[in-house]
């Protein structure tokens, strides 16, 4: 007979891995209306298959991350984040026409190995707490100097990405405009940065957990306070801006480059946040920042082996400028910075 607890077990490992499988849907028919929309500049809430995927991968996120905080045991979390990238790999080549070579597989195959050791000893489990016990760990000059260094990293490292999204929009020439690979570099550091704020949405979401059980199960009221109300601010906060930049990084980079790149640092940023938010560095041993560190240079090696291969002729899903624009092209997109090179030098 199958112990109550292993049955338990099924239900939520189940929307996990549908959730996990809709998530890389969502993202591909993203990627796939921005290239369909490349030429023009059309809102994005105007685009029908943007929307959807939006739609797909924000309610598919939420309730994966439901299941993953709330019901299974850590050990399952790590297969389920190696098989999310596995159904981008797929959907990159179902959605996209990616090129779905030897390579490609080879590329795909390190990518899980290296998710797998990165979610599987990138974990520190913590008991609760109580709003008081938050307080404390936040009044910590650890947390406090950790914290301030990241934020101020992460707003520079988006300023700067910014400011040189910019000049390519522009269409400056010279340096690092004429580097062939921009729009993909841009894309991976909103998504690289973009899973850096979504650690802390995270953070603050077991934060608002733990009080959310405490006053549910336990009886002990803990929403009468103005800090923890904070907390959930911060949850809404931090949680649309990571969207926000997700789709930033989708619309400029190909989603089977970026996807393991937002999952390797989301995944490094949870573990150390959790370490000094909760004070948890003799819980780690040694073997597991090495396995996380081993994990993270097989996952970088197999998007490299991915990003460097010849790519094949892929298809063509963006919509022909009609015959207005071809005569007037200053109508196009202003985010097309070859059209808007050709102009300014013809």
């Amino acid at each position: 007979m199958i112990p109550s607890t292993t049955v338990d077990v099924w239900g939520p490992l189940t929307m996990a891995l549908l959730a996990s499988m809709t998530q890389a849907l969502g993202i591909s028919l993203q990627r796939r209306s921005h290239l369909t929309h490349a030429h023009f500049e059309t809102a994005l809430y105007r685009q029908p298959m943007w929307v959807i995927g939006f739609l797909v991968y924000t309610i598919s996120n939420i309730v994966g991350s439901t299941c993953s905080i709330g019901y299974l045991p850590l050990v399952i979390l790590a297969p389920i984040g190696a098989m999310g990238l596995v159904f981008n790999a797929i959907f990159a080549r179902w959605v996209l026409g990616e090129p779905f070579s030897a390579r490609t597989i080879q590329g795909t195959t390190l990518i899980v190995l290296g998710a797998m050791l990165v979610a599987g000893f990138g974990v520190v489990p913590e008991p609760s707490h109580t709003l008081q016990d938050l307080i404390t760990l936040y009044k910590r000059p650890a947390f406090i100097f950790y914290f301030a260094v990241i934020e101020l990293l992460t707003c520079l490292g988006l300023l700067g990405t910014h400011i040189v999204e910019y000049g390519m929009n522009s269409g400056y020439q010279g340096g690092i405009y004429n580097h062939p690979d921009l729009k993909m570099w841009l894309g991976i550091s909103f998504g690289v940065l973009g899973a850096n704020i979504s650690s802390q949405a995270m953070l603050f979401a077991k934060s608002g957990l733990e009080l959310l059980i405490l006053t549910v199960f336990h009886g002990e009221n803990q929403f009468i306070y103005p800090l923890t109300w904070v907390l959930v601010a911060a949850l809404v906060f931090t949680a649309v801006l990571q969207l926000y930049y997700l789709n930033r990084g989708v619309q400029l980079c190909d989603t089977i480059i970026l996807v393991p790149l937002n999952f390797c640092s989301f995944n490094v940023s949870c573990l150390f946040n959790s370490l000094v938010y909760y004070n948890q560095w003799d819980r780690l041993f040694w073997w597991q920042v090495v396995a996380v560190l081993v994990g993270i240079a097989i996952l970088v090696c197999g998007v490299l082996v991915i990003s460097w291969q010849p790519l094949d002729r892929r298809p063509d899903y963006s919509v022909k400028p009609t015959h207005e624009e071809d005569t007037q092209p200053w109508k196009r997109s202003k985010t097309d910075p070859d059209e808007r090179t050709t102009l300014l030098h013809s």
